[in-house]
């Protein structure tokens, strides 16, 4: 499996349940620390995201029939690659001066995953899903009525973030 290569984490959930804000609060400690972390996100909206540079040369590349294509500006790259899976992204991440990956989606990828939630239904939902290492929740209502086997956390305290940011980095946790 190629987390044992890399630190790789999942982070899932429905739509608006704070998995963005989650690997922010992520990214902000990674980056006190020092640590490279690479983020990607799966876009599972339907149809393919939103292009970063529209109507640029890289797009025409792609247009014309480009398999890849990338730019470069002053130390900053962005690449776009055609029908790219999530193992060849994270073999494509092997490559990269990275300390740890933070993959946003792929809910039934088989890798740690720490799961947001809004409600004990979501909680509960998505539960099914293998390798759940924790769950965040954004919403100082809850009512947890059923125990599960790994921690809960509210998003609204640092301890949950701080739990995941030591799993991230390979670390111990308690």
């Amino acid at each position: 499996m190629l987390d044992d290569k890399l630190n790789l984490l999942q982070v899932v959930g429905y739509q608006n349940s704070g998995k963005t804000t989650f690997i922010e609060k992520l990214c902000q400690l990674a980056a006190y620390e020092k640590l490279k972390l690479g983020c990607f996100k799966h876009h599972g909206h339907g149809g393919k995201p939103d292009r970063l540079l529209k109507e640029k040369d890289t797009d025409r590349y792609v247009q014309a029939g480009a398999f890849a294509a990338g730019v470069e500006g002053e130390g900053e790259f962005h690449f776009s690659m055609q029908q790219m899976t999530l193992d060849q992204l994270l073999a494509f991440c092997e490559h990269l001066p990275l300390d740890a990956v933070l993959i946003e989606g792929y809910k039934h990828a088989p890798y740690r995953k720490i799961i947001c939630v809004k409600n004990e239904q979501e909680l509960l939902d998505l539960s099914k899903l293998s390798h759940i290492q924790a769950a965040i929740y954004f919403s100082e209502e809850i009512q947890m009525n059923k125990n599960y086997p790994f921690p809960i956390f509210s998003a609204f305290e640092k301890h949950g973030t701080e739990w995941a940011f030591n799993l991230l980095k390979g670390g111990r946790v308690v």
